[in-house]
């Protein structure tokens, strides 16, 4: 037993005495879209944040980041001379926490394989609806998480991959969302791919 508490200590020690924490930033664009909604379309978006990553060993790592990011989906219906456009463009404070594996390619250049769970909580945004019907034309906007409105928590899985070469990384990342926006069967869920590039410090 004591040998084994030894080894496990030594681990442990060994862990902590390599694991190094990094800081970056980061900014990009994404396309995103809503689930079980009728001919809904990708809407273009963008996200910035900051992002730490606590190294284990040489090849595993933990990545969380705070992002400021849009998401959404518009739609188009037209039927008997009548149509409607429609755009929900909520925002959120999301946080990703991503498993990643890393791969050295050359001295300076590695490629990253990572996937995690992911947190927002709705800020604000609006949606927008367009009637047209025989010349006539109306406008409605409220905000998306307003009375009655979409749920403010999202959870979701991310998955993704980047190449890093020196202080620089290049990222896509896809995040399936998992959490309903509103009550009832058949309500959307958020989905997203983002491309993005960063800084490490």
């Amino acid at each position: 037993m004591k040998k084994l508490f030894l080894v496990v200590l030594l681990a442990m020690v060994s862990t902590v005495t390599f694991a190094q924490i990094s800081w970056n930033v980061q900014a990009g664009v994404n396309m995103s879209n809503l689930s079980n909604i009728e001919d809904s379309k990708m809407k273009f978006g963008y996200q910035v944040g900051v992002g730490m990553e606590y190294a284990i060993d040489d090849m595993w790592s933990i990545r969380p980041s705070l992002q400021f990011i849009t998401k959404g989906a518009k739609a188009d219906y037209s039927e008997e001379g009548a149509s409607v456009e429609s755009s929900m463009n909520p925002m959120y404070l999301q946080l990703p926490v991503m498993a990643a594996a890393g791969f050295n390619i050359s001295d300076n250049m590695k490629v990253v394989v990572k996937a995690g769970p992911y947190f927002a909580f709705g800020i604000g945004g609006k949606s927008k609806d367009s009637y047209s019907y025989e010349g006539v034309s109306q406008e409605e906007e409220y905000d998306i998480f307003g009375d009655d409105g979409a749920k403010r928590f999202d959870f979701g899985l991310g998955v993704g991959a980047a190449l890093e070469f020196g202080k620089m990384f290049v990222g896509l990342d896809g995040l399936f969302g998992l959490t309903k926006m509103y009550d009832g069967d058949g309500a959307p869920k958020n989905t997203t791919i983002a491309l993005s590039v960063g800084y490490k410090f």
